[in-house]
């Protein structure tokens, strides 16, 4: 497999995308919750993403892949912090106020820090703690960018380093298939993220129809109202 194969599956991604979103809003009869509106970001999020990365990965141009393929990884991490609070209303209010996730706890008291969100999730996607660590290199000032500029290292310690766009530092092939791939992977994982949401969403729907039908028959009361008055 090359990067081209891997690259035009990452473009037929683009309609799962739309088909996905629409079904979520669509479940539990069009009800929206904090946790859908969260998911049209991620998925908006997802498909800039997807369009910058194919085309970064086409041109070649590794420096703006790799931040790119960071960024999808952080659209896994927060789909799946908003699933851990009921309807996923504390962190959408969090998004909304532009505070870092780190001040919310999860249901178990550990505050939602990058590395603790990054240690749940690699549970799910064993693959992603490795490739967050690696990408985060490219967000930040480091290595990757003081090496893109070299061209050329000699035996005898000559350098030629070269700033223009064209120069520097190739992306090798196999190095573009493996971007390719893990942002593929990362894609695939949002949208499982979004679909298990939906999952959730449906089943809690069905729930709630079935208890609305029991309280019909029984005169139209809710059960707990029958039960309070019965009690009084």
């Amino acid at each position: 497999m090359n990067w081209q194969t891997v690259a035009r599956q990452i473009k037929g991604r683009e309609k799962e995308h739309q088909k996905l979103i629409v079904a979520v809003l669509r479940a539990d009869g069009g009800n929206i919750f904090p946790l859908d509106l969260i998911a049209v970001g991620v998925i908006k999020r997802s498909l800039m993403l997807l369009q910058g990365f194919l085309s970064m990965l086409r041109s070649g141009n590794y420096l703006c892949a790799g931040p790119l393929l960071r960024m999808q990884l952080d659209n896994v991490l927060r789909i799946y912090a908003a699933g851990l609070f009921p309807s996923g209303s504390d962190a959408l209010k969090a998004f909304l106020e532009d505070r870092p996730l780190s001040q919310l706890k999860a249901p178990d008291g550990k505050p939602l820090t990058d590395k603790e969100l990054t240690t749940r999730v690699g549970r799910i996607y064993p693959w992603l703690p490795q490739v967050y660590t690696t990408t985060s290199g490219f967000v930040h000032f480091s290595r990757s960018a003081i090496m893109s500029t070299v061209e050329d290292l000699t035996n005898d310690g000559a350098v030629r380093v070269v700033v223009g766009p064209r120069g520097g530092r190739r992306w090798k092939s196999d190095e573009r298939l493996a971007a390719a791939q893990a942002f593929d992977e990362a894609t695939k994982a949002v949208l499982q993220m979004v679909y298990s949401w939906g999952h959730v969403k449906t089943v809690e729907g069905a729930k709630r129809s079935k208890f609305a039908a029991r309280a019909a028959t029984e005169g139209g009361q809710h059960p707990f109202h029958t039960s309070l008055q019965a009690g009084d």
